[in-house]
């Protein structure tokens, strides 16, 4: 007989097979692992998971994973020998540094207690004896990296189990859950987070907005355990014109000390404006650009113990890419419906002092927008389905000098941008796909 979780015997008679098919027949799919077992057991035993909690912190070496376990075999327990109990590091972040099943316990059936009339035992570790038992270092632990737990049922005729000898019903059915294998994905408790401020991107056809994010960081901790943010840059150029690539490798662009920035209630904030010229570099220039380039902008945190936690893929928690596009034109036949937002701002903090946006759709009069008070504000306007004209104006007040705006088309997009000083009449609106 082979070493499985469920054997069946080779000479098991066809008809017994049939009886037991049969028998199986109304049973749900656990139900029918749970009776084979029964009558078939002599040819295997289970560790049941009860239950399975905690987790490992990278900052926290008093940080634990507990588990509850129950032994089953064909004599109710009589078969039980032991339990042995091991660890693995697999390390996810390059360096390699990976260790394979370091014995972390041995639990003999002497050591056993009793749950449901079955030998049972409660076991928990630490991150201190996961590390110890692995021989890793804490400040070697990084998000994305795992701890693996397994554990190997060992019986007093000699056979063992453990998780390559599981099927599916086994280790994740409902009843028995007995994967005999439990992995830790380790995270770094940091909570960062990137919120967009303007369309960031480059567009090569309607207006453009510098680079503007806001930015948290939170460790939970009032961030004793992060120290630094850095931020770099790269530029992949995708449309090489003569066989000369611009396209320039990552290096740092700025660095902040976290306990510099601006903190409330524990959590620090940041917001970030980078110029177009300076997000271009001193060596790219508008004109250099082509559709599908891409500037890639990669965050990463310094921990207070020395630890660098970042991602590396567009759209993950600390990498954004700006990529350079080019208008297909959803407006060059009539209006795009939908709402459109005016975004206002004035530099001395007092309103438009009379500058108003001016919004006319299909003749209708025109209706006009203003920031009454204040440096900023926005409102909204709709454009009917079918609308046949729309057209849009600066209106001149008494302090020009000092009003800018942008206007946002129902996708969100930069359709418009004005000023210091706008330009007095209409206001082009592109809306771009």
């Amino acid at each position: 007989m082979k070493n499985v979780k469920f054997n069946y015997m080779k000479n098991f008679k066809i008809y017994v097979l049939l009886a037991l098919g049969i028998f199986m027949a109304g049973c749900s799919e656990d139900d029918k692992v749970s009776v084979l077992v029964q009558e078939t057991v002599t040819s295997g035993a289970i560790l049941r998971t009860l239950s399975a909690t905690g987790a490992l912190d990278m900052f926290d070496t008093a940080s634990e994973l507990a588990f509850s376990i129950q032994e089953q075999d064909a004599e109710g327990g009589a078969l039980l020998d032991r339990v042995e109990i091991t660890a693995s590091f697999v390390d996810n972040n390059g360096t390699d540094d990976s260790v394979a099943n370091a014995t972390l316990a041995t639990i003999p059936a002497s050591e056993f207690g009793e749950t449901d009339g079955l030998p049972s035992f409660e076991y928990s570790v630490t991150m201190a004896e996961v590390l110890s038992a692995t021989g890793v270092a804490l400040t070697d632990v990084l998000p994305g990296d795992q701890f693996v737990i397994d554990m190997e049922l060992f019986l007093t005729d000699g056979r063992s189990f453990k998780n390559s000898d599981t099927t599916g019903n086994v280790s994740g059915g409902s009843f028995f859950s007995s994967p005999y294998q439990y992995t830790e994905l380790v995270d770094d408790g940091i909570a960062f987070d990137i919120e967009d401020v303007n369309a960031n991107e480059v567009s090569l056809t309607n207006p453009n907005e510098d680079y503007s994010v806001s930015i948290t960081i939170d460790d939970g901790n009032d961030q004793a355990l992060v120290e630094t943010l850095n931020l770099y840059r790269a530029f992949v150029d995708r449309s090489i014109v003569d066989d000369v690539s611009l396209s320039e490798p990552e290096a740092l662009y700025q660095s902040w000390n976290i306990a510099d920035l601006d903190i409330e209630e524990g959590v620090s904030s940041l917001d970030l404006v980078i110029t177009l010229d300076d997000l271009y570099g001193p060596n790219l220039t508008f004109d250099d650009l082509g559709v599908n380039d891409e500037f890639q902008l990669r965050y990463e945190i310094v921990t207070a113990d020395g630890r660098v936690v970042t991602t590396d893929e567009n759209d993950t928690e600390y990498y954004r890419a700006v990529f350079v596009t080019e208008c297909i034109q959803l407006n060059a036949d009539a209006p795009f419906p939908g709402e459109y937002t005016i975004n206002f701002f004035d530099s001395y903090g007092d309103g438009w002092n009379g500058a108003a946006i001016g919004v006319n759709i299909d003749d209708a009069g025109v209706v006009e927008y203003t920031l009454e008070a204040g440096e900023n504000g926005s409102a909204t306007f709709d454009v009917p389905e079918g609308s046949v004209s729309l057209v849009i104006t600066f209106i001149s007040g008494d302090w020009d000098s000092e009003v800018t705006y942008t206007i946002q088309d129902p996708n969100l997009k930069t359709a418009a941008a004005g000023g210091p000083s706008p330009d007095v009449g209409e206001i082009p609106i592109l809306v771009c796909e």
